[in-house]
């Protein structure tokens, strides 16, 4: 695939669950720099104030993507989901009414939260003498109020049914160390996604911010490698 065919394929990145785009920030750079016309949207609510964040519902969150979606598909180019975490329940709820051309999730929930690995962060940050996990499921707690929280688990169970709808390419990444995605969560996915076209990627560390960590440039390596391939 050339450069002048990359441009005829786009990216439709979307972020996660109380997050914003500096989430997949870097993965949007280097997919323009490949010659991908990106697209990152901001989830209704999303990188905006507690308040406005209680106020948005999931149907929301969907609507803010899709109206980007279809901007995009306007010249009838064809269109890549990305989706981080919650993004890829996002993703495959537009797969059901949209024709994609192909899904990408990275460490998005089927079962979330991971106890033991959650415990052995904080057991990581109290031997070396900091804060980097504890801080960040205290932002975490802060940037997700309890009607938010709902909002997700309804998107959750919505979309469950939805996936053997999904017939298009996936690629599901996941980091074996995330301590918000349990990692059965990448089998029910491939279980019950009807695409006959289904590619599932480990990498042992990354965390569940792994587009922010040092495995990122495998990450994005391997993404490149499954859009040359569609």
């Amino acid at each position: 695939m050339n450069l002048n065919e990359n441009k005829k394929v786009k990216c439709l990145i979307i972020h996660g669950f109380g997050g914003g785009v500096h989430e997949i920030k870097p993965l949007a750079e280097y997919l323009t720099s490949l010659g991908y016309e990106t697209v990152c949207p901001v989830l209704k609510g999303h990188s905006s104030t507690k308040k406005d964040m209680k106020k948005a519902t999931y149907s929301e969150w969907i609507d803010s993507a899709e109206q980007e979606l279809l901007i995009l598909k306007e010249n009838g180019d064809e269109v890549i989901i990305i989706g981080f975490s919650m993004g890829g329940l996002i993703a495959f709820n537009l797969a059901c009414k949209h024709n994609i051309k192909a899904i990408v999730t990275i460490n998005t929930p089927i079962y979330y939260w991971n106890i033991y690995r959650v415990f052995l962060n904080l057991l990581d940050d109290l031997k070396n003498k900091k804060c980097k996990h504890i801080r960040r499921y205290l932002n975490a707690k802060s940037n997700s109020p309890f009607s938010s929280m709902i909002q997700f688990l309804l998107l959750l169970n919505k979309t469950k049914p939805k996936l053997e709808k999904i017939s298009c390419p996936i690629l599901t990444i996941q980091a074996e160390d995330d301590d918000t995605v349990r990692i059965k969560s990448v089998d029910y996915i491939h279980k019950h996604i009807s695409s006959s076209k289904k590619t599932t990627r480990y990498f042992h560390e990354g965390g569940h911010l792994i587009l922010l960590s040092d495995t990122t440039e495998q990450v994005m390596s391997c993404i490149e490698d499954f859009l040359k391939g569609q």
